[in-house]
């Protein structure tokens, strides 16, 4: 973060007047409280479309299921020939749940991003690597 420039050099924050510090200090706050409430949105976001996932393999379960029941009784009751070949539907649905997953995976990544760089700010430590670098 630059501070201010003296002659040749940039100054410290531990260099700063006390009322220099104090500036720097509210916009650091506003900056946190900025990112902080951007981060919450967002995993906000991102749990809400891992819930999306999750009802989506539990819908398309569902679905398949009932397909099966519903082909089985028209068969049954001879209303349509033929044999439903349960193998096409378990690779289809293996190659969509593999392409859910590894969305899903990565949605869980970004997700954990969000919660500890949220917790990082709750905790102070943000703040805190953001002043030792402004003290190098």
């Amino acid at each position: 973060m630059v501070i201010k420039m003296t002659e040749d050099r940039f100054r410290k924050y531990d260099e700063l007047e006390d009322d220099e510090k104090e500036v720097l200090d509210v916009f650091r706050q506003m900056k946190l409280l900025a990112d902080y409430n951007k981060f919450k949105l967002y995993k906000y976001k991102v749990e809400d479309l891992i819930e999306d996932y999750e009802d989506l393999k539990k819908l398309r379960e569902e679905i398949q299921a009932k397909y099966f029941s519903v082909y089985d009784e028209l068969v049954n009751e001879e209303l349509i020939e033929g044999e439903l070949d349960a193998s096409i539907w378990g690779i289809a649905r293996e190659q969509e749940n593999e392409t859910w997953n590894s969305e899903l995976q990565l949605m869980g990544e970004i997700k954990t991003n969000f919660e500890l760089a949220i917790k990082m700010i709750e905790t102070g430590e943000a703040e805190q690597m953001i002043i030792d670098d402004e003290n190098k």
